[in-house]
């Protein structure tokens, strides 16, 4: 009987099966009754997998796309203006876009309380929907295809506030800092373009492969092999499925990028 929860419908049935059946009644009551409970913890279970609705989601996105743009002193690009109306259109009808469109803007105006936005997200959202939104943070400021520094810092202090941890939040970064080959879509990727010295800045493809499955280089094969089964299941495109196919499209390109460094990964060391 481990199996079973005690609840509400077990201690129900029990009572009904002793008024109808004495002991053996109560005994059949509390199975029947458990059984209910059990399915009814499991749905409750399978409901908290995730936190966002889509409708919340996008708000949150805008909140903090606003604060990413407000840090590289208050300069929106019409890059990024677009690239968060394409991002839209991909699941509102027009008229719902030029409404959202208008929030944003509302938004850009007005102070943002970014911590009590965060601590929301800290507290309720789960990792694979902090990892999404933190793709949406460098596709859109990377919508002109560089970066600037301030705009990073911004998108750090997102992560570190939302309770990402370090090593993934640099996972998702080599997503975008890494190869120029890389891409494609509302959450794609580009170069970075430091404001100091307005050089492009790329990092060796081996170094990128292995921060992107949150391991160093002196991994052993096993501690490759356990990361990548780690990263795929932070990556993986069903984890994020409720928040729409446009969202899912996004996380189908950061879990191949994923694959794709495990293979050069294997490649290199002649693993299996």
């Amino acid at each position: 009987m481990g199996c079973f929860f005690t609840g509400t419908f077990s201690l129900i049935g029990a009572l009904l099966g002793l008024i109808s059946g004495g002991l053996g009644g109560a005994f059949m009551g509390f199975l029947g009754g458990a059984l209910i409970d059990t399915i009814v913890n499991r749905k409750k279970f399978k409901s908290a997998t995730h936190y966002y609705k889509s409708q919340d989601f996008t708000e949150h996105e805008l909140v903090l796309a606003a604060y990413v743009a407000k840090a590289d002193n208050n300069r929106l690009l019409r890059s990024e203006m677009e690239y968060v109306r394409n991002f839209l259109a991909q699941h509102m009808s027009a008229d719902n876009v030029q409404s959202a469109m208008l929030r944003f803007r509302d938004i850009l105006n007005n102070n943002i309380d970014i911590q009590s936005v965060c601590a929301d997200l800290r507290q309720h959202a789960t990792v694979y929907e902090k990892l999404i939104i933190l793709q949406f943070l460098f596709g859109f400021s990377n919508a002109d295809g560089s970066m600037n520094e301030s705009e990073v810092q911004a998108i750090q202090y997102i992560s570190d506030l939302c309770g990402i941890s370090r090593s993934s939040y640099e996972a998702v970064k080599s997503m975008f800092f890494g190869q120029s080959s890389y891409g494609g879509g509302y959450y794609g990727q580009g170069g970075y373009s430091d404001s100091s010295s307005n050089t492009y800045t790329t990092r060796t493809a081996s170094d990128n492969d292995y921060k992107i499955l949150e391991i160093s280089p002196d991994a052993s094969d096993e501690e490759v092999k356990k990361a990548y089964r780690a990263a795929a299941k932070k990556h993986h495109p069903d984890k994020v499925s409720h928040l729409g196919e446009d969202v899912r499209k996004a996380a189908e390109e950061k879990f191949a990028q994923v694959n794709e460094a495990y293979e050069r990964i294997k490649k290199a060391r002649g693993m299996n």
